[in-house]
């Protein structure tokens, strides 16, 4: 498994789940959830012009973390490098296997659709309720997110 290392406090923490169509979820350092949203790019150029201002968006972001692998990915961490942000890497099986109990990932569609539940929930907790659901990109994020950061330095 991945070593993690934590972010320094008052850091913010952008977990993405990478892909044309891709999920974002930003988290204090301590794990409160800050905002998520999902978007869409059209094609790998448009992301590649997109994604310096998506490092940007929130002040203050000083680790990102990627869940997905590919091609698509490793423009997300290219670009993440270039502007001098640590990066740090997983597999959805990696964070699925504790953030969701068996019965609720017995296919991908049924872990989407629990992730979806899930994060409206820790929104909620965070007193950041969205105006309507996540979509399935956004909800594994944040779902990611806190696993990452429940996760960092053990």
């Amino acid at each position: 498994m991945t070593e993690i290392a934590p972010a320094p406090s008052g850091a913010i923490v952008l977990a993405i789940d990478v892909g044309l169509k891709a999920g974002l979820a930003w988290f204090t350092a301590e794990g409160e959830l800050i905002r998520a949203r999902s978007t869409r790019f059209p094609n790998r150029t448009v992301l590649k012009k997109a994604l310096p201002a998506i490092w940007t968006e929130q002040q203050g972001v000083m680790q990102v973390v990627l869940e997905g692998q590919g091609e698509i990915a490793d423009i997300f961490r290219k670009s993440a490098e270039r502007a001098s942000i640590p990066v740090q890497q997983f597999s959805a099986e990696q964070w699925r296997e504790d953030m969701l109990l068996p019965r609720q990932q017995r296919s991908g569609k049924q872990a989407k659709a629990n992730a979806e539940t899930i994060a409206m929930q820790i929104a909620r907790a965070c007193g950041k309720p969205p105006k309507c659901a996540y979509d399935d990109d956004a909800a594994e994020a944040i779902l990611f997110g806190l696993w990452f950061l429940t996760r960092m330095g053990s």
